[in-house]
């Protein structure tokens, strides 16, 4: 797409108007194509700057452009949640129109009010803004998107929006352009510098809405479908809190090799995730109905979150980390250097337990090589060992325990068929020994690729639906490539835990011989970074 600079001339829509940047060739898209991107480019104020978090919609108005008749109406409350954050004018919520010359015969066809949340409120304000899309009456397939907001001068602007009274993007006679109005004739020398960044962030959003509606135009569908199962703004909100609240000391006192903030706002957006799901299952009361277990914690950062805001439970993993001497003894106490091994391979079957209820263990005995100063040996542990062995886990829990598998590589796809409530955040994929495997994608589930990574997100969902589990997934929003979330809250056999389904599928895959032994070899090994 060519662009060309505008600056000098007189804007089509009138004076006070300026034109900054405009397409030099016809554009393939049409009206349609672009007031359907537009719509989704003004609910998600993100796409155009990476400092937005969302958008809340406040009012949406639709009006016949023939009559200015209102068509149809929709207000909502949005109430701020941080009395800290920094806001400006967000009381005013009316509708501000912006003078249009009369040569395009342009009426109001969409009308609303957005509410713009920065990422970061304690340093960007919150604003509320006019979003109108214009339809001409002599010119079918022209439309007019304005930005207005509320906000009568220049200095009080926030970072994240240019730093103008009004923006337009035009679509007229197939080409593709943007306008300012300045706050007053003196900003507009700012607009005839290309070095300016209100000036470069003119050409940005025109690039930006060529790209989305070219998009519409060729049927680009999104793949990913975020906050399936939790609400967006709660998500958010609860996001931004624990971050102000949490954030700095684990990123200044973070004790690993890898990077502190790739790590922390990533377990930061997991915890807040967590929690409105928890409250979602169990109310707002949800720490006193249950306590969570974090298999595989690593560096215990997400513990320490959850624990801090009062939440019951424990991190366990089959090797210390260094951060874990950072954390308070309250946290400190509540993480757990042991292996994990189900007992389902050590407690005896059901149907044995039934004609044998004195039974606590299978029997199995379980060969471990180890290397000795003088010469290799081999340890053998019974099951019965191991069940009472303080250094193993073996994920016998309270009733109310809800599981996290937070990249909790060799315990993917054990987390389902411990028989408590999960979410699992697939990472690197193995089996049931613990071997390094490659599962295929369902036929009919590829939508996301047939990648090892979607391989593996689909071997957890099918896992967990056979076992009974009715499952749900979720796109997480962090900083990864590996952001897909099972969950798993409701299955009705429970009670009769493990069912023969759950042996049925853990032979099927291949058994779980060998996973005692690997689990006891990883305890020697040196962690992994995530």
């Amino acid at each position: 797409m060519s662009l060309t600079s505008g600056t000098k001339e007189r804007s089509i829509l009138g004076n006070g108007w300026y034109c900054m940047y405009k397409t030099e060739s016809d554009v393939e898209f049409e009206k349609k194509h672009f007031e359907m991107a537009m719509l989704n480019v003004i609910r998600h104020p993100n796409i155009n700057s990476t400092v937005i978090l969302r958008a809340d919609m406040l009012k949406e108005y639709e009006y016949d452009i023939e009559s200015g008749e209102k068509l149809s109406s929709k207000e909502e409350i949005h109430k701020i949640s941080d009395a800290e954050a920094q806001v400006v004018n967000v009381d005013d919520i009316r509708i501000r129109n912006i003078d249009v010359d009369g040569t395009l015969d342009l009426s109001v066809k969409l009308a609303m009010v957005r509410r713009v949340i920065p990422r970061n409120p304690y340093k960007d304000a919150i604003i509320n803004q006019t979003c109108l899309t214009l339809n001409s009456t002599s010119f079918p397939e022209t439309s007019l998107i304005v930005y207005k907001p509320h906000l009568d001068q220049k200095s009080i602007c926030p970072f994240y929006i240019p730093h103008v009274k009004a923006v337009a993007i035009l679509l007229h006679e197939k080409q593709l352009s943007v306008h300012y109005v300045p706050f007053t004739e003196a900003d507009a020398d700012e607009l005839h510098n290309e070095d300016e960044r209100v000036v470069r962030t003119a050409r940005r959003l025109l690039q930006t809405a060529h790209k989305h509606s070219t998009g519409v135009m060729r049927g680009y569908e999104k793949k990913v479908e975020h906050d399936v199962v939790v609400d967006k703004v709660l998500f958010q909100d609860r996001y931004i809190s624990l971050k102000k609240k949490h954030s700095r000391f684990l990123v200044d006192n973070w004790a690993e090799s890898t990077d502190p903030k790739k790590h922390v706002f990533e377990d930061i957006a997991i915890a807040a995730f967590l929690m409105e799901l928890w409250i979602k299952i169990y109310g707002s009361d949800y720490k006193s109905k249950m306590q969570f277990r974090d298999l595989g914690c690593g560096n215990g950062a997400l513990c320490y979150l959850l624990i801090q805001e009062g939440i019951k439970g424990m991190g366990i993993d089959a090797r210390q980390r260094k951060s874990w001497k950072i954390y308070p003894k309250e946290v400190q106490q509540n993480l757990q250097e042991q292996v994990i091994i189900p007992s389902i391979l050590l407690r005896p079957h059901p149907e044995v337990k039934k004609r044998a209820p004195e039974l606590d263990h299978n029997g199995r005995f379980f060969p471990i090589k180890i290397q000795d100063k003088i010469a290799p040996a081999t340890v053998v542990y019974s099951s019965e060992d191991l069940l009472r062995s303080q250094s193993v886990n073996v994920t016998e829990f309270p009733p109310d325990t809800f599981i996290i598998g937070n990249h909790s590589d060799e315990l993917t796809c054990w987390i389902p068929l411990l028989g408590y409530p999960f979410v699992v955040i697939p990472c690197c994929s193995h089996n049931f020994s613990g071997q390094r495997v490659r599962y295929g994608v369902r036929k009919g589930h590829a939508r996301n690729g047939n990648s090892t990574y979607a391989g593996l997100v689909d071997r957890v969902e099918a896992l967990a639906t056979r076992v009974g589990w009715d499952v749900e997934k979720e796109m997480l929003r962090i900083p990864s490539t590996r952001n897909a979330a099972i969950v798993g809250t409701q299955n009705n056999k429970l009670s009769s835990w493990p069912t023969q389904e759950v042996y049925n599928t853990i032979l099927e895959d291949g058994g779980a011989d060998g996973w005692v032994e690997n689990t006891m070899a990883l305890a020697k090994k040196s962690p992994r970074g995530h």
